[in-house]
């Protein structure tokens, strides 16, 4: 978005109403003009910001949603749409019911490093960003798809 079309829109205003005057009402005006068009792209600036970090904080309850940043660069105000990753979900709390069931789970030792590396990464338990993980991929809007893989054997995946 340009802002010359804005700070000359104002520039033309204040020298419309100063016509009203005198000469020397009008070189006035026309100083102020000149010594405004900082203060005028400014606050256009902060008109703007201010509106993203609006758009911004109305979106935070969206998961996945994006963020909208706002910057100046020469007469030019430029917007940025960012898209961030899902939201994780929030880990159980200890009231919403017993964790006692537990499931003996054989997996690749490779598998179970990068596991090991993402919960140290996120701060969390093993456990934990297993259920985390667990808790995503069973969310609202997944569905699971499985296919039947020999007698007695259910195998299958997840897509979200």
């Amino acid at each position: 978005m340009q802002l010359p079309p804005f700070t000359d829109g104002v520039r033309a205003q204040l020298l419309a109403a100063a016509a009203l005057g005198d000469e020397r009402t009008q070189q006035t005006a026309q100083a102020l003009a000149t010594a405004a068009d900082p203060a005028v792209r400014l606050a256009v600036l902060e008109a703007v910001s201010a509106a993203a970090d609006e758009i911004t904080a109305a979106l935070l309850d969206v998961p996945g949603a994006p963020g909208v940043s706002v910057r100046l660069e020469a007469d030019e105000v430029r917007i940025d749409v960012r898209t961030g990753p899902p939201a994780e979900p929030a880990p159980p709390a200890p009231d919403e019911g017993e964790n006692d069931a537990r499931i003996s789970l054989r997996l690749p030792e490779s598998l179970k490093d990068r596991i090991d590396t993402a919960a140290r990464a996120a701060g969390v338990s093993v456990n934990t960003w297993l259920l985390r993980a667990a808790t995503s991929a069973l969310g609202p809007g997944r569905t699971a798809h499985t296919t039947s893989s020999g007698p007695g054997r259910i195998s299958g995946w997840i897509n979200g």
